[in-house]
C-alpha cells in the first residue's frame, strides 16, 4: 500500500500493518504527523528510508513519500451488512477491472453506501491495486465476498431490500424508480456485458440511466456513482417529499 492518504485510512481503520516506511528528507506536513502518531500508537514501526527504496517498492508509482506492508484484506460477512438499518448495498456482477472497483468502493463511500458485495469467482477482489485507487475507502467501506451472488440477493431481499438492476435495455429509468430509496441493493454488471441473465432474473425490477450522448453506455465505475448518488439523493429528502 502507498500514498499517504490511503496509508493513514488504513492506519485510522485499524488495518494490520507490520510497518510503515518513509521517504528521507520530506517536509513536515499535518499527514505525516498523524500517520506517525497513528503508526505509535498502534505499535507499528515507521522507517525512513532512501526515496528511491519506496520507488523501487512500487514500481516508479506516484507514493508521496509513504508505504506500507499491509496484511490481508478481511472482508465484512454479508449478515454482517444485512444487519444494519435500512441499509444500501451495491452487489457487482463480474467486475474483474480493479480501478473500477477501487473508484465504486470510493463512490460508495461518499454516498453513504453501507457495503459492497462481491462473487469470490470471475471478479476482482479487494487487491493492494483496488486500495490503492479507493484512496482510503476500502479502509472504511466493508466489503462481503460471496460463493453465490444470486443466492446473496435472495438472502437480502428476505432481510427486506428491494434489489434494483442498473441495465441499460431497461424500459424504466432510475429517476423515476419507486426502487432507488433504502432498504435497497443496486447491482451492477460487468464491464463488457453488463448484469448476467441468472442475476438479473433475481432483481426485484431493472432500471437505466438516461443518456443523452451519441455514444455508448457509461463506465460501469461511473454508472455506479450515478446511480448510488441518486440513492443518497433520495435518502436525504424529507420524508413527507
Amino acid at each position: 500500500m502507498y500514498g499517504r492518504r490511503p496509508v493513514l485510512e488504513m492506519l485510522k481503520a485499524g488495518r494490520r500493518v507490520e510497518r510503515v516506511m518513509m521517504a528521507q528528507g520530506m517536509a513536515p506536513s499535518s499527514v505525516l504527523g498523524e500517520i506517525r502518531k497513528r503508526a505509535q500508537e498502534a505499535s507499528v514501526p515507521v522507517r525512513m528510508i532512501p526515496k528511491e527504496q519506496i520507488e523501487r517498492l512500487v514500481r516508479g508509482a506516484n507514493h508521496q513519500g509513504v508505504a506500507a506492508v499491509a496484511g490481508k484484506y478481511r472482508y465484512t460477512p454479508l449478515e454482517e451488512l444485512l444487519s444494519r438499518a435500512a441499509p444500501a448495498l451495491l452487489f457487482l456482477d463480474g467486475v474483474t477491472d480493479p480501478h473500477n472497483l477501487g473508484s465504486l468502493i470510493r463512490s460508495a463511500d461518499s454516498a453513504g453506501f453501507d457495503g459492497i458485495v462481491v462473487p469470490a469467482h470471475r471478479s476482482v477482489g479487494v487487491t493492494s491495486s483496488v486500495r490503492r485507487v479507493a484512496a482510503g475507502a476500502a479502509e472504511v467501506v466493508p466489503v462481503a465476498r460471496v460463493k453465490n451472488l444470486s443466492q446473496a440477493i435472495e438472502d437480502s431481499k428476505r432481510k427486506g431490500l428491494w434489489i434494483l438492476g442498473m441495465d441499460e435495455k431497461a424500459e424504466g429509468d432510475l429517476w423515476n424508480s419507486d426502487l432507488a430509496v433504502p432498504p435497497i441493493g443496486l447491482v451492477l454488471g460487468a464491464e463488457d456485458r453488463g448484469i448476467s441473465r441468472l442475476v438479473r432474473d433475481h432483481c426485484d425490477s431493472t432500471a437505466r440511466i438516461p443518456h443523452m450522448g451519441r455514444i455508448g453506455s457509461l463506465n460501469v465505475a461511473v454508472a455506479g456513482a450515478v446511480a448510488m448518488f441518486e440513492v443518497a439523493r433520495r435518502r436525504a429528502l424529507p420524508a413527507n417529499l
